[in-house]
């Protein structure tokens, strides 16, 4: 039977003995193989070093063309808006090297769905001014198609661990962005001789064709939450267009024509915020919400025959374009 002394001298020993399994259990060097983006390893997912996300879901895209009146305003001599609702998915892939070092890849698709394109222009003496509603020639195609819309970035980073429950990623990388829209038919409204007097209807073949294509170097900063089997991430970044694009072919014109803008230097800003569940260790469920915003004013265009390619007209900083795509999506998560 143990005395009092022996059950004392054995809880010494046992309490100080705990302290020192914790520590070992401690992950500090990111150079460990084990390097989780945790320092409590008891914390993490031996399996975290390769995450593989799908969706899929709705996405709002709208793209504004611009010919501004002068080269230093934002009043519009001619205005086209495209916009579609369309079912958008999207991969994305995350994969955790020694040093904490990542490289992530990302793509999303959308096709189809629901799409029109408004054509306004403001000619004077018709133009009553060069607000919205100041229009002298406008053109509606509902039957507009998104002829594609693809997005795809790759991103190497770096893991910061802040705690056992926040992670801080730092990244910098590439993304191409590549939307095409085409309109079929329509109305019009027309001032040709008088305010608003010509109305009428476009013939039922391919109208006009806009297309952007927009390369980007960009950095960016995500952070991870953990809370139990809940987690959220939130993703930002910013970045700069590197040899972008957008081209608008008209073909009912005569003769028809297309117009390139040269949209390098526009800027791009993005935010994703992600809602995941983690159903066992190597499956989890998530909510995906984003936003991204490129715009490019004031920028050179050049005007050329379809026929041949010549160029005939040149215009600097009086084209201009924007982009903007929300989404909602919802997918799995797998961690291996």
């Amino acid at each position: 039977m143990f005395n009092r002394q022996s059950l004392l001298i054995v809880a010494l020993l046992a309490g100080t003995a705990t302290p020192a399994v914790a520590r070992e259990r401690l992950i500090f060097d990111p150079d460990n193989l084990q390097f989780l983006s945790d320092d409590d390893q008891s914390a993490a997912d031996p399996n975290a070093n390769f995450v593989l996300r799908g969706s899929i879901g709705v996405a709002s895209i709208t793209a504004n063309e611009h010919v501004y009146n002068d080269p230093s305003s934002t009043d519009n001599l001619s205005l086209l808006v495209w916009q579609s609702t369309a079912p958008i998915a999207n991969v994305d892939v995350k994969l955790r090297f020694q040093d904490a070092w990542t490289l992530r890849g990302h793509v999303d698709a959308a096709l189809m769905g629901d799409s029109m394109m408004t054509d306004y222009d403001w000619i004077p003496p018709y133009n009553t001014g060069y607000g919205m509603n100041d229009w002298s020639h406008r053109s509606i195609s509902p039957d507009t198609s998104l002829d594609w819309y693809l997005n795809g970035s790759l991103a190497l980073g770096r893991d910061l661990p802040i705690n056992g429950a926040l992670t801080v990623n730092v990244n910098g990388g590439f993304q191409y962005t590549d939307v095409e829209w085409t309109a079929t038919g329509g109305t019009f409204i027309y001032s040709d001789g008088g305010y608003r007097n010509d109305v009428g209807t476009i013939p039922d073949v391919a109208a006009v064709r806009y297309r952007q294509q927009l390369p980007t170097v960009f950095a960016g900063i995500d952070a991870t939450v953990n809370d139990g089997p809940w987690n959220l991430e939130v993703d930002s970044k910013a970045g700069l267009l590197v040899g972008a694009s957008s081209t608008d072919h008209h073909y009912l014109r005569i003769p028809p024509f297309y117009i390139v803008d040269d949209l390098t230097y526009g800027q791009l800003l993005s935010v994703d915020a992600k809602l995941g569940y983690d159903i066992s260790d190597h499956l989890g469920a998530y909510f995906d919400a984003s936003y991204e915003k490129v715009f490019s004013a004031h920028t050179p265009t050049t005007y050329s025959y379809i026929s041949n390619n010549q160029s005939y007209l040149q215009s600097d900083w009086r084209g201009g374009a924007e982009l903007d795509v929300a989404s909602i999506t919802a997918g799995l998560k797998g961690n291996f």
